[in-house]
């Protein structure tokens, strides 16, 4: 790593620490922390829902399917622009309508009490996991570029988390993710835009006859990329249309920005990943052996693609700028999580505190305590994770990702449909998920699938895609038909008070959020991300001032005219 690649990330730690400055004010009561009373724009929302819809395993793990795999890694992202697409057409707009503040108060009016603390309860739980996992695998790569510990390393990035979360709030999240997201597109348009010079010049070559790259080398490639990129769509579009993912448009101020919003993210989605992968495509085309070139990595050598092309092809200061990116979808995702919780937390606490004067600022004080205890609990186990070295990062993802993610994301999916499903039925499915899948977790492994006659001709790394599948159809039906059956089973009366909030759930789903009077939305909301834009564009321009080659020049020039144009747009 070269002193310009250290200066270019040292830059971005300063915009996320401007970002931070700039909006520290803007979550002062409840409302505001929780859901930025409203007034957040779509274009904000839209950039939360991307950024936290994927994690530094893009440029990873992602990386390494697309150098192996080629065009199949597409599916995933593809899927999460279907899913967005659906809530652009039906979720986001109805999600909004229920003019709740969390994801805990749609699941209370839908299912009850109960169902709302299980759901909370399991999704701290998950959040916390699934961060301690993130951060640990953005410190392990980090590590082996720095040489620095894979604890100090966690630290100074938990570090940054908790600053963000003490400080705390819809407004900065959301602003922090909208800066990043800018900063990341046009940093992968640009060096997607160096790919198609090299790929112009000869240097490098897109396999486009290449059978192998489209849909594998077997003779079933072409029936088992269809039964997995199926699989995949659906898996997508349920876990990003349940109610548990619905705080990403609960922030905007009418249906019309939440369709945006969601419009927004399906568009990056389609347009984005296809920039990203163009480096480990055309490392894959090429036929550079990147176990030969990383030993000491083994089989997970493809890891590096993206950093291994970024390092070889791309001028100094480009790889700081690619870390940083790293560093971004690492942090907006745990601490939209972090801000998710810590407002269901104030909004749980609320009816229990006395109703004074100083109670808005103690619920503020108390959600941003929530989130710093929950990033030292993260950094924690972080640390405990890197003392264990005979446990698999794969296995404990599978484990409290896939036994618990299924199973709740369902039941939050079906709250806006009419099933007739009682309330203990919210909380039943989750139960029933959770044993179907670990069902088909330990049931539907690799013997068993090939003693089944029409599977029994596949290879076990195909079979992986199958059982993805096959568990996924087993968790749909399941739990789906246990939602639409379980008032035959036991349906005890609601209260008069349970079946009137009922009944206003689904009238507010037909009811739209008109849009506020344009002379109460404040143009400093706009202006605001503008300026620190043109901030970035400075650096970018003092970059291409250190930088000692032409392609250097040229790609810092063009990082910075893009984020003059994306100001001067939003202007």
């Amino acid at each position: 790593m070269t002193q310009l690649d250290r200066v270019a990330l040292f830059f971005s730690i300063i915009l996320i620490v401007l970002t931070i400055l700039v909006y520290r004010r803007r979550s002062q009561t409840p409302d505001s922390f929780i859901r930025g009373s409203g007034n957040v724009p779509w274009w904000m929302a839209g950039s939360t829902a991307f950024m936290t819809q994927f994690s530094a395993w893009t440029f990873t793990g992602a990386a390494q399917k697309a150098y192996e795999d080629g065009f199949a890694v597409l599916v995933i992202f593809w899927g999460n622009a279907l899913g967005f697409l659906l809530a652009a057409l039906y979720f986001a707009p109805r999600f909004r309508r229920l003019r709740v503040s969390t994801y805990s108060d749609i699941l209370e009016l839908r299912y009850g009490k109960t169902t709302q603390l299980v759901y909370v309860i399991s999704q701290i739980f998950l959040t916390l996991m699934t961060a301690s996992i993130g951060l640990y695998g953005v410190s392990l790569f980090l590590s082996a570029v720095f040489g620095f510990p894979v604890v100090s390393i966690a630290v100074l990035i938990g570090s940054l988390i908790i600053a963000i979360t003490l400080v705390g709030g819809v407004w900065i999240v959301s602003a922090n993710n909208f800066i990043q997201m800018m900063q990341l597109a046009i940093l992968t348009l640009v060096i997607g835009g160096f790919c198609l010079t090299l790929m112009w010049n000869g240097s490098l070559s897109f396999p486009e006859s290449n059978r192998d790259f489209w849909i594998g080398s077997s003779h079933n490639s072409l029936l088992i990329m269809g039964i997995w990129s199926l699989a995949m769509l659906v898996k997508q579009c349920i876990s990003i249309n349940n109610a548990t993912s619905s705080y990403r448009f609960l922030t905007t101020a009418d249906d019309g920005e939440a369709r945006k919003a969601a419009g927004l993210a399906s568009v990056l989605f389609v347009i984005g990943p296809v920039t990203w992968f163009l480096p480990p495509w055309l490392l894959g085309s090429a036929g550079i052996d990147l176990a030969a070139r990383y030993p000491a990595l083994g089989n997970d050598a493809a890891n590096v693609a993206y950093v291994h092309f970024i390092i070889h092809y791309l001028p100094s200061g480009v790889l700081g700028l690619v870390i940083s990116a790293m560093l971004a979808v690492t942090i907006a995702p745990i601490t939209t999580a972090f801000n998710r919780d810590a407002g269901v937390m104030m909004r749980l606490v609320m009816p229990l505190l006395e109703q004074t004067s100083g109670m808005a600022t103690r619920l503020v004080s108390l959600g941003r305590m929530f989130g710093v205890v929950q990033g030292v609990i993260v950094v924690l186990f972080v640390i405990v994770l890197s003392r264990i070295e005979l446990v698999s990062l794969f296995d404990i993802m599978i484990m409290f990702g896939v036994l618990l993610q299924m199973p709740l994301a369902l039941p939050a999916l079906m709250v806006l449909f009419r099933t007739g499903a009682p309330d203990w039925a919210g909380w039943g499915s989750v139960l029933v998920g959770i044993t179907v899948t670990l069902g088909s977790y330990l049931w539907l492994d690799m013997p068993t699938l090939q003693r089944l006659p029409w599977l029994s001709g596949f290879p076990e790394s195909q079979l992986v895609d199958i059982k993805l599948a096959i568990s996924l159809v087993i968790q749909i039906v399941t739990v789906v038909g246990f939602l639409c059956l379980a008032r035959h089973v036991h349906a005890p009366r609601r209260s008069f008070r349970r079946r009137r909030r009922l009944a206003q759930f689904f009238a507010n789903l037909k009811r739209p959020v008109s849009p506020p009077p344009p002379e109460s939305v404040s143009r400093r909301r706009i202006s605001l991300p503008s300026r620190l834009l043109c901030v970035a564009a400075l650096l970018s321009v003092a970059l291409a001032s250190f930088s000692s080659t032409l392609a250097g020049l040229s790609v810092f020039v063009c990082l910075a005219l893009g984020q003059l144009m994306m100001a001067w747009v939003m202007r």
